[in-house]
């Protein structure tokens, strides 16, 4: 068993031996004798695997496979989370840690292609290339898991990799014009400004954020707020690469937010198209006048 903090491993729970390479900030077992940590495991369905759900019902509207995979990760990420938190062993770890490898590689493939046209890749190999890196990087994570920072080195890397495609392409390239923008913008800030940073106080000062913000709130430490902003930021960098695939094929679309806040990409319907073609004739007549 290897407990990353001592004081959040003091009672005695159903999973115990643990087998997870790591232990998280949140008192084991302390709101239930056969769920691991209580809080972590209910907001990584919440905050990850609902947004993950949304995107498989409402998003994709280009019909594209690759969209497909990403809402489906996201969703089966959270519930690798779930496991992990409510179990700490080894295989509801790989559960949920694989999966975030794999989305992460998926959101490079989506920008490397975001402008490609449907019948002609910039890069038809890329696919067959990745998925035997993919593959190769499995083998090196099951051969290595119980030392965690090989996970978090592979993930930091491409995770970082993406976050800058996908401020070239929404943001300083503009290829989704004011919304696209919008939506990108969204999910930087979720993940990179808030999520990101609330990952490494509640890792890093763990004895702080259980005295000064788990007493105070039924046990729940920052870890569920990492869930939350990590779930949704996700969740928008796939809407954003939605709605920039969309703008760069040409397709009329628009977007819109649910409660405010959770983005939905959706095609015009055949009367909006019209509108639009009659529009365009009127804008070219004009043009040739």
């Amino acid at each position: 068993e290897r407990s990353h903090f001592k004081e959040v491993d003091q009672y005695m729970g159903f999973w115990k031996p643990h087998s997870s390479s790591i232990d998280f900030c949140e008192r084991n077992y302390e709101n239930s004798h056969h769920v691991v940590e209580l809080h972590n495991t209910w907001s990584s369905l919440v905050g990850i695997s609902l947004f993950g759900l949304i995107g498989l019902i409402w998003g994709n509207p280009t019909k594209e496979i690759r969209y497909t995979l990403a809402h489906s990760l996201l969703l089966f990420i959270g519930l690798g989370s779930a496991g992990l938190h409510g179990t700490l062993h080894w295989i509801f770890q790989s559960s949920d840690e694989l999966p975030m490898v794999y989305l992460v590689a998926i959101y490079m493939y989506m920008g490397f292609e975001l402008d490609s046209k449907k019948d002609q890749l910039h890069y038809p190999r890329m696919p067959l290339i990745m998925s035997i890196l993919l593959l190769i990087n499995t083998v090196v994570y099951y051969a290595f898991q119980h030392l965690y920072i090989v996970f978090i080195l592979t993930y930091s890397t491409l995770a970082t990799v993406n976050a800058f495609l996908l401020y070239n392409n929404a943001i300083r390239k503009n290829m989704g014009g004011d919304m696209g923008r919008r939506i990108g913008r969204r999910a930087l800030i979720a993940y990179v400004g808030i999520g990101v940073p609330i990952w490494f106080i509640d890792m890093g000062m763990c004895d702080w954020v259980l005295t000064n913000v788990a007493n105070a709130t039924f046990g729940m430490t920052l870890h569920v707020i990492w869930h939350i902003a990590a779930g949704y930021g996700a969740y928008c960098i796939t809407a954003t690469l939605e709605y920039c695939r969309m703008v760069s094929l040409g397709l009329p679309c628009e977007c819109k937010f649910w409660m405010g806040f959770i983005p939905f990409n959706y095609l015009l319907e055949a009367e909006g198209l019209e509108k639009t073609n009659a529009s365009n004739r009127k804008t070219d007549g004009k043009k040739d006048a």
